[in-house]
């Protein structure tokens, strides 16, 4: 009796192992994939900016169902977004015939200052899912209030004619340095001449410096290591400011003739694609100005200079 219900127990354990093999586990499924092209390259951001990317999603082994746009971890504001040029009614769009692979364009408007990154995340039908993220966090600043360029915003060499040789910043106008010539409202001002020169072509300093209290920083020049279209946030050129080179004392130059200006600071000879750094202390302000072009006279000894300058602020 003993040998037959063990026949018996080793006959239903193979039946056993024999349905579960049978049956076997359900296949493993693939998670979807999900990558960000196009990806914004500026470097600074201001408020109202659109940043613009391609978003592209490929299932794995179901279809896909929905994708989410997330900044720092919620749900993009609908008013924020746009999907193929169009705003979408929620941030987490089903896609209701479900698609092998699909491709978005996306716009999101940055509304608010701050620090922010930014994710899209799909899922498909069998509720698995794949997330993508921005490389680098995205700084919003605050809007620049002013953008001021054109042919007439001028710094004049200041030994012309009177009434030149400083400039406003604040609107572009050319003033004097002195306070009858207007120069209490300027923010920047030339150097004049080397007055020893005998060499009229080449007289001009060709230096700048602050004026009524001003500091001036050198920020890099356009040709080479620094931007100025690109700024475009109040918080950038602090940066720009707090970050560039001093103006160093008169004094410690042996050429020009500008010794004689004794520990005031001066630049370097300006050249052409020179930006410059300006802050005054009240009402509290900081600028950047670009020279974008440098007109030298040498047909007379007049001393009709210029820079021409773009300022932002």
């Amino acid at each position: 009796m003993k040998k037959i219900l063990w026949i018996f127990s080793s006959a239903l354990l193979l039946s056993v192992g024999f349905f579960s093999t049978g049956c076997g586990d359900d296949e493993t499924k693939l998670d979807p994939s999900v990558v960000i092209t196009d990806e914004p390259d500026a470097s600074d951001y201001a408020v109202g900016d659109v940043i613009s990317f391609t978003v592209t999603a490929t299932k794995g082994t179901d279809p896909l169902k929905a994708i989410t746009f997330y900044q720092n971890g919620e749900k993009v504001a609908v008013e924020d977004l746009k999907i193929d040029g169009t705003t979408p009614g929620d941030a987490a769009i089903l896609i209701t015939d479900p698609k092998d692979e699909m491709e978005w364009n996306v716009d999101i408007t940055l509304s608010a200052t701050g620090d922010y990154d930014f994710s899209v995340k799909v899922e498909d039908t069998g509720g698995l899912t794949a997330t993508a993220n921005f490389i680098e966090t995205i700084t919003v600043g605050t809007p620049i209030d002013e953008l001021i360029e054109g042919a007439t915003i001028q710094l004049w060499n200041q030994a012309g004619p009177a009434g030149r040789g400083a400039i406003d910043l604040d609107n572009g106008t050319s003033t004097g340095t002195s306070a009858s010539g207007g120069g209490l409202e300027a923010e920047l001002r030339d150097m004049g001449i080397d007055s020893a020169e005998v060499n009229p072509d080449i007289e001009w300093r060709q230096r700048i410096g602050g004026i009524n209290g001003t500091e001036v920083k050198y920020v890099g020049n356009v040709n080479t290591d620094s931007d100025f279209a690109g700024v475009v946030s109040k918080e950038a050129i602090v940066a720009a400011f707090d970050n560039g080179e001093d103006f160093v004392a008169a004094n410690t130059l042996t050429e020009g003739g500008i010794a004689v200006w004794g520990n005031f600071k001066v630049s370097k000879k300006v050249e052409q694609g020179d930006i410059f750094a300006v802050y005054k202390s009240s009402p509290e302000r900081y600028y950047l100005v670009v020279v974008e072009n440098i007109v030298v006279e040498t047909d007379a000894d007049n001393n009709n200079d210029y820079y021409l300058v773009s300022i932002k602020y």
